[in-house]
């Protein structure tokens, strides 16, 4: 095996792992759905995250550095951001239903710290990976793609710090929007 098949293999049974904990948690609340007081902001998050997955590992498949470029480095610091990754897939939706009941709108307020403080490490990680690529590459910075990042990390922290519902609603609508454009912009 080639060092990319190893990466892609190993990578893929940590994004697998992550879809079946998502995939999990949906299966419980749908279990569950008499005790669950539903709410859209966990759900579109859960689909959100979804979509990230899926692009990002189509996006593995095509790799677009040449296969010697790969290093132990570069395996680690991606490795690091799988597991911030599925820590955030893990926190997204419920693992357990309280016999009680679940309102996903508190439980989506009572995790957003966490959730969104591991949404603005993803960002870093992945800004680091882009940017070590570009500089050890001998390429120039992508400017627009830092710039955006700064955009992205700005808005992150607003929601780690806020709980206001029209504000995580607004910004979760606008990065799945987002998300949803990369992926059709990638079919052309």
């Amino acid at each position: 095996m080639s060092k990319y098949e190893v990466i892609v293999t190993l990578f893929t049974i940590v994004y697998g792992l992550m879809l079946t904990d998502m995939f999990s948690s949906l299966h419980k609340l749908i279990r569950a759905r008499k005790k669950v007081k539903w709410h859209w902001l966990p759900l579109l998050t859960a689909w959100y995250l979804f979509l990230v997955i899926l692009k990002n590992w189509w996006a593995m498949t095509t790799p677009e550095k040449s296969l010697e470029e790969y290093n132990i480095i570069y395996f680690l610091v991606y490795g690091h951001l799988m597991i911030i990754l599925y820590l955030l897939v893990s926190v997204v939706l419920p693992d357990k239903i309280p016999s009680k009941g679940m309102d996903l709108k508190k439980y989506y307020f009572k995790h957003h710290r966490y959730l969104w403080s591991l949404m603005a490490a993803v960002g870093v990680v992945s800004i680091l990976i882009s940017s070590a690529y570009q500089v050890l590459g001998h390429e120039p910075l992508n400017w627009p793609n830092i710039i955006a990042f700064f955009v992205f990390l700005s808005i992150t922290m607003l929601l780690i710090i806020s709980k206001k519902y029209w504000l995580h609603a607004m910004v979760l609508c606008l990065f799945t929007l987002i998300t949803i454009l990369e992926i059709t912009q990638s079919i052309t």
